[in-house]
């Protein structure tokens, strides 16, 4: 189905376009941040939406993918792209004289031109550089992860972010490979990781464990976390998170924080009187996660995994 909004790339496709246009419940004079804007499909469609009066603020760790959104949505006034991490939300607010907003999305997949970019080192499909950080100038790598940390540390990442079986497995093949010579790319270590894992399974392990590796790189659940906690300091009454996550460790942070930001009282179930003072701050809008279409997916298919939740402050 084409979409009524403008399309800034031909080659992206933003996933749930029209559902997180629909949860943001966009305000054409509002203040509404993206904070990882990409190659800007939802900014624009929100951008289209917006008046002369509102503002859109863009956020993305990827310079390369923050130059091409710049390139695609142009120069408008009330728009301002900031490569950075949307953890430090608060400070860009602050440094934008902006107080408090009315939405803030969180697209938290990994983009097409990311997946296909065999210098970023983010596929198993292509030969590459270890690298997997979002920005090129990231502080740590894969290569440094693979090459430096210990056995024990690989394994705990690969079971705690891959959620994978074969972490030990994994690990100790890793540490007696790079004992004879360094893993430098993945093709290197696709090979190091087929030693012990079985065809049948490989593909799958190969998705989980390059997962891992890219949420050790980036710190990505210490960021989600900690925008989780304090998103409703800058949230405007009314105003609305949407975030969308493509695998169960994301989903599940996003589900318990706004449940928990959602509740009345957070006393343990024992106490027969509530002694808290804990007030809700947001109402979900989302009792279930929204999925994508079939349409959609035939369309898209790296939107299969993706899961919408919404909240919106009180």
């Amino acid at each position: 189905m084409a979409s009524k909004w403008p399309s800034n790339n031909l080659t992206h496709i933003p996933v749930l376009l029209k559902e997180t246009v629909d949860y943001l419940n966009i305000k054409r004079d509002g203040i509404y941040l993206d904070g990882t804007v990409g190659l800007g499909g939802h900014a624009a469609a929100i951008l289209s939406l917006l008046s002369e009066n509102g503002t859109l603020v863009g956020i993305d760790l990827d310079e390369e993918a923050l130059t091409r959104c710049k390139e695609s949505i142009g120069a408008a006034s009330n728009c301002h792209l900031i490569s950075d991490t949307f953890s430090n939300i608060p400070s860009i607010l602050e440094t934008l004289n902006l107080d408090q907003i009315d939405g803030v999305l969180l697209d938290l997949g990994i983009s097409s031109l990311q997946l296909d970019s065999p210098k970023r080192g983010f596929s198993y499909r292509f030969n590459g550089p270890l690298h997997m950080g979002f920005s090129m100038t990231s502080s740590i790598t894969a290569n440094e992860i693979i090459n430096t940390w210990s056995e024990s540390e690989l394994r705990k990442i690969i079971k705690k972010y891959g959620e994978d079986r074969m972490a030990g497995s994994v690990a100790k093949a890793i540490v007696q490979q790079r004992s004879d010579s360094d893993i430098d790319t993945t093709t290197q270590l696709r090979r190091v990781i087929s030693t012990v894992v079985p065809p049948r399974y490989l593909n799958k392990s190969l998705s989980r464990i390059f997962q891992a590796l890219r949420i050790s790189v980036n710190s990505e659940l210490d960021a989600l976390t900690e925008v989780l906690k304090n998103f409703m300091n800058y949230l405007k009454p009314g105003g609305r998170m949407v975030t969308i996550s493509y695998h169960s460790l994301e989903d599940r942070i996003v589900k318990q924080a706004f449940r928990g930001h959602a509740k009345e009282c957070i006393c343990p179930p024992k106490l027969p009187i509530c002694q808290c003072d804990h007030k809700a701050a947001v109402q979900i809008l989302t009792p279930h996660p929204v999925v994508p279409s079939e349409e959609e997916i035939i369309e898209n298919s790296r939107s299969r995994s993706a899961k919408l939740r919404a909240v919106e402050r009180l």
